[in-house]
């Protein structure tokens, strides 16, 4: 199946210092496209210029992967797009392990559980300046490392269906439901839904 698991960075046009999805715009969007390189699948970087190129490779994929993709980076993705971005197949994994746990994990403690030593490059309060500051390259490495994790947890959930996560400091199993691919008819010309 063709399958793209996907991250973005972001800016605010005017310098809000506060997490806002209708004010952010996307800088970086990094992504593993599953189809490209042979079959082996690709990573590759979008700049902000670049996006409604990646917006048109999502059509032809039978699964979108991200990490609090729904409600984060669609919404701040859908301001480049001509169609709803939320009618694509899509399997969030912070989603998925709130809906066995009761309560959201972040990307690096999920890593922390299940890759000894391979973690986020980075923290908030440090890239979330990289735009501004013109720091490509780090702004880009950042973002693909983050996707390269989220890639990791998502082939976990392939071969195993078991992921794991602290819990006061105990380890524990959770057990996900199986991946479900599917194809979505994309209709153009829908507005912005901000």
């Amino acid at each position: 199946m063709n399958y793209i698991t996907f991250d973005i960075e972001t800016y605010s046009p005017s310098d809000l210092d506060r997490i806002d999805v209708k004010e952010f715009r996307c800088s970086v969007c990094g992504a593993f496209i599953s189809w490209l390189n042979g079959g082996k699948g690709e990573y590759i970087a979008f700049l902000e210029d670049n996006i409604k190129e990646f917006i048109a490779l999502l059509k032809h994929a039978d699964l979108i992967i991200g990490y609090n993709h729904i409600w984060f980076d669609i919404p701040v993705l859908q301001k480049y797009a001509d169609f709803d971005l939320l009618k694509l197949p899509c399997y969030d994994i912070m989603l998925k392990v709130e809906q066995k746990i009761g309560s959201k994990l972040r990307l690096n403690d999920l890593c922390k559980a299940n890759f000894e030593g391979d973690l986020k490059t980075d923290n908030y309060s440090v890239y979330r300046h990289y735009h501004k500051d013109g720091k490509w390259l780090e702004l880009i490495d950042y973002c693909m490392n983050d996707v390269r994790l989220t890639e990791q947890l998502f082939q976990q959930i392939l071969t195993t269906k078991k992921l794991t996560y602290y819990d006061l400091h105990i380890q524990k199993e959770i057990i996900m439901d199986t991946v479900e691919f599917g194809k979505v008819e994309i209709q153009e010309g829908a507005t912005s839904i901000f």
